[in-house]
């Protein structure tokens, strides 16, 4: 950012008996302004006073300051100064400069907002400005300062500074740094004095704070020093001040020994990060000491679940030999790797594992001693917990000796030494490889590994960097035969694709599909279009032959409708009238069952494999797609949910639905589960899934399950502003009449309790209601929405009706082919194949925000399917739109493909501020634009979604994308 002469950072401002706390990026400008800003490590003095303290500043090499900036401080308003000197040393000097005014002072906001960003916030905790500047100097700043600096004839004299430090005390710890860490304050005097005066001095003001506080001063503070400078005018206002100079640094070298003996002297990047934690915290008048450790893991913090997975980790270990030689040293290695990932300050290990793991360990062996079956002998939780905290501390020291090891490294070396005995604990609860995620890909080691892990791991593709090849199992290091990972794109919106149940008329949906990607006119699967996707009953079944096994539309259509004719076998009959209904009826009831489950059964064991697994690496493994199979309890009817990722994600209680995991290392297979959710009451009967229940089909409370598969996006993607893309297929229904139908009468055979039950039954297995409810919730929300449905004028075919597929997909094509919606829906697929992302944070300029990215697409230069959407979109008159207005339009000679070969188009925008909508749409001829995946963004969502501002390093251990004029230096690890 270019330079201002503002130099205002913090205030306190009091309107209608409510105070307002003011802050503003100074800190942040100057600390980036740093030409090595991750290795050099400031120091922070922060002078208070006015006259005698704006004569020190001018001699301690600042720039020459405003009169405004000192003549009419209020309480709390804070300038900050680097001095220039110091800008490419390894210890920049930043000095802050603030006033306790004698009397309240009216002053006015400074208008900073056209070259830095201003938060305000209300202090709600305070009603005296003098109070709230008292917190803001001591909890606030204290934790980052070297040396407080007062110029006691600015301020009254010793009394007022007394009063003052007495009050700071007061308020209790400000921080949980160790206690070898606190600033020194110095205390200027005038006129002249010897120096055993001075000491006279500062005996009278621990008296003087001793009559207002009983607390020991040295318990927050390292020393108190008195300074007598000599008269004004005996000599040059540098020589004058030179003593001054050399006090504070002096003071400060010896705060800054300490911090870096214990491990809390921070890098310029790192300083700028707490700062930002800090005034949040000071805000939120939060009494607890702010604690530099949890803040450092803010964005990324330790696993919620963590003492479950170690427990059930703990349990599968058989002998107190086992527990020392094998698990304790992988819980440290796990823990190490989580603690420290790249660009993490290196904070003291055993402070780390108090502050954030030692609570979850020692629960994890909370049940009281590990008893070796063997030798009886025990190990007390105490004890397991010192363990743990040694061998982390032991690993982080082989950490710090290297500059080039990484924890990553440390973890992989441990892998490697596990003994093959080890090798052969499997889980699907919890990913053996870091201890702290549920797993979600199933390799065919038979080892479970989470996405994280893969990410960490696994090999970042060539040609897509959202890729991951896994070419050997992490735990066992058995090959996998080339298991690719497809991750989501961190700026992308999430596409969601749900099937409806139906039976037969399931068939319907396929055929939407097919005339989906007739009219989009790319030769790419057009199941892949979308990330999330989840089904109900034949849904179910659909979304696994196309997802999991990756079969094209076309072939799924005829193994489908095979598969529907071999399911729905009769039994045998007797052929005689009546009595063959009758013997019918009670075979079907005492078989709790229409059709005999075992067609149905060796047709899913055909189609999907007797032993895949739901969590088994698959095609929607490299597409990046996430499966949902809709069930319901027989018990209570209650709705669940099986997926292909294990039910990751957060979901709040009452969510009205269950997720189904498995345990005890026991894998749920495919074809059982789309046999559960086909079990349509009085067609087939129940299944029973071992140590997991009995269901049958969800279609009984989720028929349409656009509702549900919304609630899964929000657990999976917390932090996604919701779907940006929604399609939802019915099965048809019958046309709903203008006014209710009226029985003349009541026959018991027409309108007695079984028909009226079966009728209820009819309609609860419809998807009308749920989908009118949607729409009515989606109204004016993001993401584009797309419903299609069949409406039968009678009757809809019966579920077990295959004599109607043909008349079915008739119905489908005459219901939407050539239709608007269908065609802007092909326009929203293709434009939701590009993406956008910032090159880097961007600056504030001139009161403007300079947005520099890149138009992505998702398909890379290795991508077949790239050369013909560039050719479709080159044929047609398209082109993007920035904020509306349009850019360049696309052309066969490819100017949008960069050296690789992938499509990157820069774009450029300004912006007023970080909230400001950035709308990037594409148009193809003179149709109604389509935002591409994700848009609008803002940037504090792009920034936030490409962790940009990720300074203590990420869970994917990878390294902080910079700007491209950053420069670098090898990072001291202290």
């Amino acid at each position: 950012m270019k330079s201002c002469h503002h130099s205002h950072w913090l205030g306190l401002y009091k309107r209608d008996n409510e105070i307002t706390f003011a802050q503003s990026d100074r800190a942040e400008t100057l600390l980036h302004s740093l030409p090595y800003l991750e290795s050099q490590k400031p120091t922070l003095l922060v002078l208070v006073g006015n006259r005698s303290k704006a004569r020190a500043l001018k001699e301690l090499a600042l720039p020459r300051t405003t009169k405004n900036s000192q003549s009419n401080r209020g309480y709390g308003e804070i300038h900050l100064y680097i001095d220039p000197s110091t800008t490419f040393s390894d210890r920049p000097i930043l000095i802050a400069d603030g006033d306790i005014p004698l009397q309240p002072k009216a002053h006015k906001v400074v208008p900073l907002d056209q070259c830095h960003e201003i938060t305000n916030r209300s202090l709600l905790e305070f009603r005296d400005l003098q109070a709230a500047a008292d917190s803001l100097y001591f909890r606030l700043l204290s934790p980052f300062t070297d040396v407080f600096c007062f110029f006691a004839s600015d301020l009254g004299g010793l009394q007022p500074i007394a009063r003052r430090i007495a009050c700071w005390m007061n308020m209790g710890q400000p921080s949980t740094l160790p206690t070898t860490v606190r600033s020194q304050i110095i205390i200027v005097t005038e006129p002249s004095t010897t120096e055993g005066q001075e000491s006279r001095i500062r005996d009278r003001f621990l008296l003087l704070l001793a009559q207002e506080t009983r607390t020991d001063p040295l318990t927050f503070f390292r020393c108190i020093r008195i300074l007598s400078l000599l008269p004004d005018g005996d000599l040059s206002p540098s020589a004058r001040h030179r003593k001054l100079k050399e006090v504070l640094m002096d003071a400060a070298d010896h705060v800054r020994l300490a911090r870096i003996e214990s491990r809390t002297l921070f890098s310029a990047l790192h300083l700028t990060a707490f700062l930002s934690q800090a005034y949040s915290h000071f805000a939120a008048s939060c009494k607890e000491p702010f604690n530099f450790i949890q803040a450092s893991r803010i964005d990324n913090p330790p696993a919620a679940d963590l003492k479950e997975h170690l427990t059930r980790f703990l349990l599968k270990m058989k002998s107190l030999g086992e527990l020392k030689s094998f698990a304790i040293p992988l819980i440290a290695s796990s823990l190490l790797l989580d603690s420290y990932p790249r660009d993490m300050h290196f904070f003291c290990p055993r402070d780390v594992f108090r502050v954030l793991y030692k609570d979850a360990c020692y629960h994890a062996r909370k049940e009281g001693v590990f008893v070796d079956e063997i030798s009886s002998s025990f190990l007390l939780p105490s004890g397991f917990i010192k363990l743990i905290e040694d061998d982390l501390s032991a690993r982080f020291e082989t950490l710090e000796s290297s500059t080039t090891t990484t924890s990553v490294d440390l973890h992989r070396q441990l892998l490697l030494r596990c003994k093959p005995d080890w090798l052969s604990l499997c889980s699907e609860e919890d990913c053996l490889v870091c201890l702290r995620r549920t797993p979600q890909y199933n390799l065919a080691c038979g080892h479970c590994i989470c996405e994280n892990c893969v990410r960490v791991f696994g090999r970042r593709s060539e040609h897509d960097p959202w890729a991951f090849e896994v070419d050997s199992c992490f735990w066992c290091g058995l090959s996998t035969s080339g298991v690719v990972v497809k991750t989501l794109p961190p700026t992308t919106g999430v596409r969601v694709l749900t099937f409806d149940g139906g039976g037969v008329r399931g068939l319907v949906t396929l055929i939407y599909l097919l005339l989906l990607q007739e009219q989009i006119g790319l030769d790419y699967p057009v199941q892949e279009h979308f990330d999330v996707v989840v089904g109900t009953s034949s849904g179910g079944i659909i979304s696994a032959d196309l997802c999991v096994i990756g079969s094209p539309v076309g072939l799924c259509i005829k193994r489908f409708e095979g598969f529907a004719k071999q399911a729905f076998q009769p039994r045998p009959s007797l052929g005689i009238p009546l009595i063959s209904w009758a013997v019918d009826f009670f075979i079907s009831v005492f078989a709790d069952g229409r059709y005999s489950a075992k067609h149905i059964e060796l047709a899913l064991q055909k189609a999907y494999g007797s032993d895949r697994g739901i969590l088994d690496c698959s095609k929607a493994t490299a597409t990046g797609t996430r499966i949902g199979w809709v069930v319901t309890t027989i018990h209570d009817s209650s709705t669940c949910i099986f997926t292909n990722y294990n039910g990751v994600g957060t979901r709040p209680r009452g969510s009205g639905y269950h997720v189904l995991r498995s345990k005890d290392a026991r894998r749920i297979l495919l074809w059982e589960v789309a046999r559960c959710g086909s079990a349509a009451p009085s067609y087939f009967k129940p299944k029973h899934i071992s140590g997991v229940g009995t269901f049958q089909d969800g279609g009984l409370h989720q028929n349409d399950p656009g509702i549900l598969a919304l609630q899964e996006v929000a657990a999976m993607y917390p932090s996604a502003d919701g779907p940006s893309l929604v399609v939802s297929l019915g099965t048809g229904s019958r046309r709903t009449d203008d006014e209710p139908r009226m029985s003349p009468t009541r026959g018991i055979f027409k309108d007695g309790f079984i028909p009226r039950l079966f009728r209820a039954f009819k309609l609860s297995m419809s998807s009308i209601h749920g989908h009118k409810f949607r729409s009515r919730r989606r109204k004016g929300c993001k993401e584009q929405y797309f419903r299609f449905n069949v409406e039968f004028n009678g009757p809809e075919p019966a579920l077990d009706d295959t004599t109607k597929m043909q008349e079915l997909k008739v119905a489908a094509r005459s219901a939407i082919q050539g239709s608007k919606e269908l065609a802007r829906l092909a326009r929203c697929v293709i434009a939701e194949l590009f993406i956008f992302e910032l090159e880097c944070q961007p600056p504030k300029e001139h009161g403007k925000y300079m947005c520099v990215g890149h138009i992505l697409c998702r398909l890379r230069a290795n991508h077949p399917a790239l050369v013909g959407l560039i050719d479709l979109l080159s044929r047609n008159p398209t082109k993007f739109l920035l904020q509306g207005h349009p850019l360049d339009g696309f052309t066969r000679e490819g100017s949008y493909l960069d050296k690789g070969g992938n499509f990157n188009k820069r774009v450029a925008v300004e912006l007023v501020d970080r909230k400001s909508p950035i709308a990037i749409q594409l148009q193809e001829g003179t149709s109604e634009p389509c935002h591409i995946s994700g848009s609008p963004f803002t940037i504090d969502s792009l920034i936030a979604a490409q962790r940009l501002d990720a300074c203590f390093g990420t869970s994917h251990h990878i390294k902080r994308k910079r700007a491209p004029d950053t420069q670098s230096r090898k990072r001291q690890r202290h």
